[in-house]
């Protein structure tokens, strides 16, 4: 991944939609309770929330994951300024780049065994998403089988 020297400066940044997700997933929270109520669908834990997709929703969602995408990269960009004042030398010159970019808390539609069937859905992670595609061999198996 390119980190391979001894003494190589490193730098992480963690940010996401300053709030904006969160909200988002709040109305759908309530939109989906309701949704579960009258298809008489029981969870045992209300993150476990489920509907039928619809479009404003999955708009919503991009455009909290558009923020965090765009927050990120502005971070990214004041980091190599700041990295370049300190040692008098472009970002180009520093070769600075980034390593890798991760989402999280974001929606993709995969295709998966739920309890014997193969099934099209839409999967909500909450958390870090997978590097990995669903049926990659370092994907443990469990979390590959859902029933």
């Amino acid at each position: 991944m390119g980190v391979t020297t001894v003494g190589q400066v490193v730098a992480m940044i963690h940010s996401g939609s300053r709030g904006l997700a969160h909200q988002v997933a709040t109305d759908a929270l309530q939109h989906m309770e309701k949704e579960m109520a009258r298809d008489g669908i029981v969870v045992s834990d209300r993150q476990l929330a489920c509907a039928r997709i619809e479009s404003n929703h999955l708009a919503e969602m991009a455009a909290a994951a558009n923020f965090a995408w765009v927050n990120r990269s502005l971070m990214t960009f004041l980091a190599r300024q700041v990295f370049a004042k300190l040692f008098k030398k472009s970002p180009a010159e520093e070769n600075m780049h980034v390593i890798y970019d991760v989402s999280h808390n974001i929606a993709k539609v995969e295709t998966l065994n739920v309890y014997g069937k193969v099934r099209k859905l839409l999967v909500h992670h909450k958390g870090p998403t997978r590097a990995f595609p669903p049926h990659h061999p370092l994907v443990p198996y469990d979390y590959q089988m859902m029933g």
